[in-house]
């Protein structure tokens, strides 16, 4: 697993992000949007392929997750300014970005906020839409969660750390927490089912570390980005500026977390962003089956002066 650094934002808040991928300091950057709740790890998934493409990926803990410090009643457009201040420590001018599940909307956030000069591509892989778009076939407890959330935050942040927290800060009995993440999965399809099973491309530890690493400082950052990916967001899909090339959409058809209508329709709301959808995958086994095809399209966009 990679090392965990850690960035002093201006404010005084802790920003926590591990590298992937190219070991070198000159590779083009894609900096990772983890889904939710989750955190770095979740970027093992992708490790392969960023060195195969010779990408230097650098994944990011969002506030209250992983060891970013939580941030109090933060909206999507608060993260642009993060994310640039660690480019910039980073020496990073120009980079793309990649975002899975829960991590989509920041992308789209920052797309919004961040100059083409700098961010100069993205991707977008099972992202979760607003809500408006539709939630007919997505998964009872997540439609239940985004519909809560907004209300009962401080219950979501109870439940969900009594519920994984736990079990996830437990070291003595660490097979306790595997054991409830194995037992989420049997809801998903037969296809995401089958990358625990047989462990395709880390997808195991990648999961279970990026969700341990979600929850070990208690439920209050992810029930939080809840109640903001179940609210109106503080932006809008139709507001985005894309030109030809620039966003890829991938959606699996078999994805129950995420409906297909919902990225259909999103991707008819943004101007020129491709949507590619892929029969065979369902919300989980897209990333890792797609991983080659992902970051090769991100190292093009990377390529193009």
């Amino acid at each position: 697993m990679a090392t965990t650094s850690i960035y002093k934002l201006a404010d005084g808040r802790d920003l926590s992000y591990a590298t992937y991928g190219s070991e070198s300091s000159t590779a083009p950057v894609v900096f990772y949007f983890h889904g939710f709740p989750a955190s770095h790890p979740e970027a093992l998934m992708y490790d392969a392929a960023a060195k195969k493409h010779g990408i230097r990926l650098v994944a990011v803990d969002r506030p209250g997750m992983g060891s970013s410090t939580f941030q109090p009643k933060r909206r999507f457009l608060d993260w642009p300014a993060d994310l640039l201040a660690l480019a910039d420590h980073l020496n990073v001018q120009r980079f793309a970005l990649l975002g899975t599940s829960g991590g989509g909307p920041y992308v789209f956030a920052c797309w919004r906020e961040i100059p083409r000069s700098r961010c100069v591509g993205a991707g977008i892989v099972s992202s979760l839409y607003p809500t408006s778009l539709g939630t007919a076939g997505m998964l009872l407890e997540a439609r239940v969660l985004l519909w809560v959330a907004p209300w009962l935050t401080g219950l979501v942040a109870m439940g969900l750390d009594k519920g994984l927290g736990v079990m996830a800060r437990d070291k003595e009995h660490p097979e306790k927490f595997e054991q409830a993440v194995a037992d989420n999965l049997k809801s998903r399809p037969p296809v995401d089912r089958a990358l625990w099973e047989n462990d395709v491309g880390n997808f195991r530890k990648s999961l279970v570390e990026s969700l341990r690493g979600a929850l070990q400082n208690g439920g209050q950052g992810a029930a939080w980005e809840a109640r903001m990916l179940g609210s109106n967001w503080d932006f809008k899909l139709e507001e985005l500026q894309v030109s030809p090339g620039q966003l890829i959409i991938w959606h699996g058809a078999h994805d129950i977390n995420v409906p297909v209508p919902m990225a259909e329709k999103a991707a008819k709301l943004i101007p020129h962003a491709q949507l590619r959808l892929s029969q065979e995958d369902g919300h989980a086994s897209l990333p890792t089956n797609k991983a080659d095809e992902i970051l090769e399209s991100l190292a093009m966009m990377l390529s193009q002066k």
